[in-house]
């Protein structure tokens, strides 16, 4: 296990060797993207420095998901196996040292699995357990939910479509060369199409605090720790709306360490409390994700995220998801 750590962290200081100027330390931006969840997302982890004042910032997000869950009880039955790619783009701009606005507009993609074998040999390869992948066929789509006879939804086809569109403004509470704080509300318009699962039709509100902590190790060495607690209001929607908890709370806590001023090494932990009633793990267990990966520098002002997502909580969250950003300041 050891050996094969060293073997990930070796390639991704390989490619560090780009040249950089200056280096930045920001959360991951992890997305639950079960579909069950993605249609009630609550607000994602945002940053405690906001983007300074006359400034933007964008940002271009890919994410992919492995769903390989099935379970059920005498009165329900859900099977969720395939995958789900979204793709963000987001920009925010500093009103001034005090405000920042913003927005997140996602396409979402649900498909049949490709990856199968290869994230089979990634949990033989770091000893990681399978759920309920063996006893699902590879590379295939099958998002279905029956209760009580009655079907609520079913995708085995691939589709594709707008996702919800998030509005953002932020207050820098506190800012300081070792210690900032920031508020966020975001509010989720209903853009995307129930049917296809890409959105629920609902509005949503969220409201989360922000802060950071970082640390200079000398000779260009730093540290930084991260963490931000959240709560969301969500309207019923057309997805599973008898089962649908309104309210919720999330979390995430991070650290990082830069040895120069290209790259960094992350870790995060990602929590959210439960979007439905229900007794199923998939539907009413909390979710807790661990993303392991770094940012590197590719230009004084241009950033490549790259992380690793497990699912530490089983079946509340996909088995396993790629997250690659790239971001730049203007």
């Amino acid at each position: 296990m050891i050996l094969r750590i060293i073997f990930f962290l070796t390639c991704f200081f390989q490619l560090s060797a780009l040249y950089a100027a200056a280096f930045d330390f920001t959360p991951f931006r992890v997305r639950n993207l079960m579909p069950t969840t993605l249609v009630r997302t609550v607000a994602m982890a945002e940053p405690a420095r906001l983007v300074t004042a006359g400034g933007y910032k964008v940002y271009f997000d890919l994410d992919l998901a492995s769903n390989a869950t099935t379970g059920g009880d005498a009165e329900t039955q859900i099977h969720l196996d395939g995958e789900t790619l979204q793709e963000t783009l987001g920009v925010r701009y500093g009103v001034n040292e005090h405000i920042q606005i913003g927005f997140d507009l996602s396409w979402v993609n649900h498909k049949k699995g490709s990856l199968d074998g290869f994230i089979d040999d990634w949990h033989d390869f770091f000893g990681l357990p399978t759920g309920d992948r063996d006893d699902l066929p590879e590379n295939d789509l099958s998002y279905r939910y029956q209760r009580n006879g009655e079907e609520l939804f079913n995708i085995d086809d691939s589709v594709d479509g707008l996702g919800d569109l998030r509005l953002h403004l932020s207050w820098q509470l506190a800012t300081s060369k070792p210690v900032a704080t920031a508020l966020h509300l975001s509010l989720k318009v209903p853009t995307g199409d129930a049917d296809k699962m890409t959105g629920n039709e609902g509005w949503g509100l969220g409201l989360s605090l922000a802060q950071d902590y970082r640390i200079s190790l000398g000779d260009g060495a730093m540290a930084s720790f991260w963490g931000g607690i959240g709560g969301s209001w969500l309207e019923d929607g057309d997805i599973l709306a008898e089962q649908v908890e309104n309210w919720a709370a999330n979390a995430w806590l991070g650290a990082g360490w830069s040895p120069n001023d290209r790259i960094a090494l992350k870790v995060q932990l990602d929590t959210q409390t439960a979007l439905y009633d229900s007794e199923l793990e998939e539907l009413g267990d909390p979710a807790l994700i661990l993303t392991l990966g770094g940012t590197i520098a590719l230009t004084e002002q241009t950033f490549l995220d790259l992380g690793v997502e497990e699912d530490l909580a089983v079946n509340s969250s996909p088995d396993v998801s790629f997250h690659l950003g790239l971001s730049h300041v203007f």
